[in-house]
């Protein structure tokens, strides 16, 4: 079975139905009312007003009855997989969701200009109102579930406030790691567009979720263990949107990646090479000329660990071609991107310039389908390629990497 298949059943699995308990009471006489009523107040003048903005019709955020008109439209986005019982109805979540996530990625993107007004206010009630149900104790598990995934696509049309709102569930110890995963998910999409003090925030929340999340146990199953790989790494792609590499003496953005990259032995279980791959594309794209303790030489030495990994494994599934675990050219060339960027910003380093040139002709070769001689593949884990900086910020020996056992091959 494919990873993602393997992935997506792990998560309805995983979803339990202990969930929070609090709200206030409107909230919960609202989702209590049922969908006749909510269906009652949006038919007719809201309806049309609301599939008007949709298709561009100019908001007046001083009308009340617009206001109410999107209010409501957020409502059925969120509240209707709840009210209508969807569950029962084979595949028709997913088509709520196919339909919320054609509004925001085709009828809003069409002229952002132009649906500004309408997407800034609906982007907002659907942020409160998503919420509302994963924190509404009678909802059950796969309703969560989507409201989650309606805040993950929603993060793609900004607001500083969803960063909040993304941490809080986040940290909530009372939400399933399906929910959490798509949290993240929205993160990732989130931190490019958020304000340095929030970027921080957010690279504080995830540096101390990587750092405490526990792996499965020892009886996990295959689709267990697959699925801990697939949460774990949406987690570290949402931490290399940063590019700051320390925060504070406590949050250093770049030492988990430059953990993750590097194989460190403190991240069990082991990091799988699509992990090592995000990690090492973030890692990359650190830059901060003003902190004069960051060593990137030494980053890029994690970098170079982490493509003698990608060699090994990319070539081994080459020379097999029955067994494809990971789109190598898609990795290979996304992470080539990000090299250039960190010769680009390091551009007077001898050390990087050459681990990149390197790593770039190594990325050509996967990308191109090419043979990866057995020298090429054994010199990046070399002390050839070992960089001159003994750790990744000066003076601080905990931030230097202590290599680990690699993951266990995929099967």
């Amino acid at each position: 079975m494919a990873p993602q298949v393997r992935w997506f059943g792990w998560v309805i699995l995983l979803a339990v139905s202990a969930m929070m308990q609090g709200g206030e009471q409107a909230r919960a006489q609202t989702l209590n009312e049922g969908w006749n009523v909510l269906e009652g107040k949006f038919k007719g003048g809201p309806e049309g007003l609301a599939r008007g903005f949709t298709k561009g019709a100019k908001v007046d955020p001083n009308d009340k009855t617009h206001l109410e008109a999107i209010d409501l439209l957020a409502k059925v986005h969120t509240y209707g997989v709840y009210l209508r019982k969807l569950e029962m109805k084979p595949n028709e979540i997913a088509k709520e969701f196919d339909t919320f996530a054609t509004l925001v990625d085709k009828d809003i993107a069409r002229d952002p200009q132009g649906m500004q007004a309408f997407a800034e206010l609906f982007r907002d009630r659907v942020r409160v109102h998503a919420l509302e149900v994963l924190q509404f104790p009678k909802a059950l598990p796969i309703h969560k579930l989507h409201n989650a995934r309606v805040l993950a696509k929603v993060a793609k049309l900004g607001q500083p406030e969803l960063a909040d709102t993304l941490i809080a569930v986040l940290k909530d110890p009372q939400q399933n790691d399906g929910v959490r995963y798509y949290m993240l998910q929205g993160l990732a999409t989130l931190m490019p567009q958020l304000p340095p003090p929030l970027q921080a925030k957010c690279a504080g929340a995830l540096v101390e979720f990587l750092e405490q999340k526990k792996g499965p146990g020892q009886n996990a199953t295959p689709e267990e263990i697959e699925g801990f790989h697939v949460f774990r790494r949406a987690a570290v792609r949402a931490l290399a949107k940063v590019r700051t590499p320390a925060i504070d003496d406590k949050v250093r953005p770049a030492l988990v990646l430059a953990q993750f990259a590097g194989n460190d032995a403190r991240i069990q279980p082991p990091p799988r090479i699509d992990e090592r791959v995000e990690a090492a594309i973030g890692l990359a794209r650190m830059h901060s000329p003003k902190d004069k303790q960051y060593q990137a030489d030494y980053a890029a030495g994690q970098i170079a660990k982490c493509l003698g990994a990608l060699a090994q494994e990319a070539e081994s599934e080459r020379a097999n071609k029955e067994i494809r675990t990971h789109p190598w050219k898609i990795l290979a060339a996304r992470l080539e991107e990000a090299l250039a960027d960190l010769k680009k910003n390091n551009d007077k380093n001898n050390y990087v310039v050459q681990i990149v040139d390197r790593g770039t002709q190594l990325l050509h070769k996967i990308i191109n389908g090419a043979q990866i001689n057995a020298n090429e593949q054994t010199w990046w884990s070399s002390p050839q390629s070992d960089p001159p900086s003994k750790e990744l910020f000066q003076g601080s020996a905990d931030s230097a990497i202590k290599p680990g056992q690699p993951s266990e091959p995929e099967k």
